[in-house]
Formats: C-alpha cells, structure tokens, sequence
C-alpha cells in the first residue's frame, strides 16, 4: 500500500518549474515557469516579405503569447524582433524575452514553417541613474 500511495502522489505532483530559460515553444504549448504560472505560445503573425520578392512593406513577425497565474484571468502579450521582452505582472516584475538569434528568416512565398519562440526569464532591470 504505501508504494500504491508513493506512486500516485508523484502522478498527482505538478511538473515542476522550468528555470529561467532559455526555453523553446512551439505554437500551442505550455511551461510552467514558476509554481502555478504557465506561458503558452498561442499565435504567431508573419507578414515579413519573402526573400526575392519586391514588397512595398517589409511586413511584420510577431509572436502572441498568454501567461496564466493560478486562476487569475490570463494576461496577453506580444513579442516581435522590435520588442523582444514584456514585464507581465504575472511574473512578479520578472521580464520574459524573446531570443533573437532564433527568429526565423522571412519564409520563401507558399512555404509552411513550424515556428518556435525560444525565452528566457530575466530579472527586472536595474534602475538606471539619472
């Protein structure tokens, strides 16, 4: 009996945080970064012009994610090359950043790709002088 208890103790024990990153997503998945919060990888918008096309606008890649903190509503944000980290009050003043050297180029025209955001969780930064 006591290993039938043991056992179903580990299967009942949430999986444990991830560290600070870094850490890769694909669209639609979950961490736990910290006891009861959670990011998800919920969309991605690529409208960046593809290599050998002439664009009038060089377009945009942004990557929507939700962050969740027990059964608080969850909070949204939006991670981009042009703004690659987000303060979410859910991680307590902690930021959360996008890894640039894993952004993706511009797909060729009619391509699929499997996009991934790689993070990492970072301190908040320090208060500069003034």
């Amino acid at each position: 009996m006591p290993l039938a208890c043991a056992v179903i103790v580990a299967c009942a024990t949430p999986a444990a945080p991830h560290p600070a990153g870094p850490f890769t997503l694909a669209r639609g998945a979950s961490v736990l970064v910290a006891p009861g919060v959670s990011v998800t990888f919920d969309a991605v918008e690529d409208s960046r012009c593809p290599p050998g096309v002439q664009c009038v606008w060089a377009g945009r890649l942004s990557y929507r994610f939700s962050i969740r903190h027990g059964d608080a509503a969850p909070e949204y944000f939006t991670l981009s090359p042009a703004q690659r980290e987000a303060a979410p009050a859910a991680l307590g003043g902690r930021r959360i950043v996008l890894d640039a050297d894993t952004i993706p180029p511009p797909p060729p025209q009619g391509a699929v790709i499997d996009y991934r955001a790689t993070l990492s969780i970072l301190p908040s930064q320090p208060a500069q002088p003034t």
